[in-house]
């Protein structure tokens, strides 16, 4: 058993859960630039009949809303993926130390 093996056990799943946010991050900004890059039927319809707002009404919002939304699931997902591998690792700990215990005790009663 080697409690040298905690040191690099953490350093593993943070990279993986940073890698998958990065790349959620990227996906989720192509996405904007695309869904910003639209005009469908509803932008060229309101553009001829009333002078343009200040904001752009609440649908030029919509593609930052959309990513954030796919940020938050990819940063929930890292997360959970995360604990999963920190809780298995934590059962093999207990079960190493089960075993070393269980052997100190057979060594003593003899």
């Amino acid at each position: 058993m080697s409690f040298t093996r905690e040191l690099h056990s953490y350093t593993r799943p943070r990279l993986t859960a940073l890698g998958a946010i990065i790349f959620m991050g990227i996906i989720a900004l192509s996405a904007v630039g695309i869904a910003g890059a639209y005009e469908g039927p509803l932008q060229a319809a309101t553009q001829g009949a009333a002078p343009a707002q200040e904001g752009g009404g609440p649908e030029a919002n919509l593609p930052f809303l959309f990513a954030v939304y796919i940020i938050t699931w990819a940063a929930f997902f890292a997360y959970i993926f995360y604990v999963s591998r920190r809780q298995r690792e934590l059962q093999d700990e207990i079960r190493d130390l089960k075993r070393v215990l269980e052997e100190r005790d057979s060594r003593v009663s003899e």
